[in-house]
């Protein structure tokens, strides 16, 4: 008798999850490029910037297709002040957009972040070819979506204060590549929430925690760069980095970004600061 009893509410159970499963994804976040400037002396800098996308395209949820791009640039800036330590300042914007998906839906979302550290480098072997560099800093900025569907839209926005730790170690060949392994430690704050969705929405998309804990996002990334020895102050980079939720309570957040474009050492480019 007591198995006929559960038998609903174990039904009605499975029905809640696989509805809630159905949810096209509301990303929070979207990670932005690393920037990790070859600093090696007083007078390194670096200005650049850089296309970011996630690489994908089509994909698949549950089935059903889904077209989730997301696109942008990255614009950074860094300084060797000193022998030892820098300044770094960057600006993230992003365009996205996810379309399809299980409820047949539209969804757009514009991402701003401005952002501003300090740095300590360290060559770490006698041959002058590896390095340890580390920055720590903060940035503000704007996260916002729009949905659009059958029934309607709604839009949700949120004020972003962010703080970050990057530790990263650099190697550099006898000619003009380095390539770099960084790791990036992201605490996103969201506060000022303006949104149309209802209570029940907001639990569905995991959007009702947002103003709990900061979210923490562990970032791995591999950056690489290469310049010509006719212009020694003009680099070439390519990067790719993924993003972890450090965090019990789930959120949909993009995992991946790929980037590429160039920047300028302005010191070796005028020959002020010859390598």
């Amino acid at each position: 008798m007591m198995k006929r009893n559960l038998l609903p509410v174990f039904i009605f159970t499975w029905i809640t999850i696989i509805a809630a499963s159905c949810n096209t994804p509301r990303y929070i976040y979207s990670p932005s490029a690393h920037n990790v400037p070859v600093l090696t002396k007083k007078g390194d800098s670096k200005i650049g910037a850089v296309y970011s996308t996630n690489a994908v395209g089509q994909e698949k949820k549950d089935g059903v297709e889904i077209d989730n791009r997301s696109r942008g640039y990255d614009l950074q800036g860094a300084v060797a002040i000193t022998s030892n330590f820098a300044i770094q300042a960057a600006h993230a914007y992003r365009w996205e957009k996810t379309e399809g998906g299980p409820d047949s839906i539209t969804i757009k979302y514009k991402r701003n972040l401005t952002e501003i550290g300090l740095g300590y480098y360290l060559p770490v072997n006698d041959k002058g070819n590896t390095f340890f560099q580390v920055f720590a800093g903060a940035g503000l900025g704007r996260f916002s979506f729009t949905d659009n569907d059958k029934t309607g839209s709604n839009y949700h926005q949120a004020n972003i204060t962010k703080i970050y730790l990057q530790p990263a170690v650099l190697f550099k060949s006898k000619g003009s590549f380095t390539t770099s392994v960084a790791v990036r430690f992201s605490g996103i704050n969201y506060s000022k929430i303006k949104t149309s969705y209802s209570a029940s929405q907001l639990d569905d998309y995991h959007l009702d925690d947002l103003t709990g804990r900061m979210k923490w996002f562990f970032e791995p990334a591999t950056v690489s760069s290469f310049g010509f020895k006719g212009v020694p102050g003009l680099r070439f980079e390519v990067q790719g980095g993924l993003s972890f939720l450090m965090a019990r309570n789930y959120v949909d957040y993009r995992k991946f970004n790929f980037s590429v474009g160039t920047w300028v050492d302005m010191g070796a480019l005028f020959g002020k600061n010859k390598p």
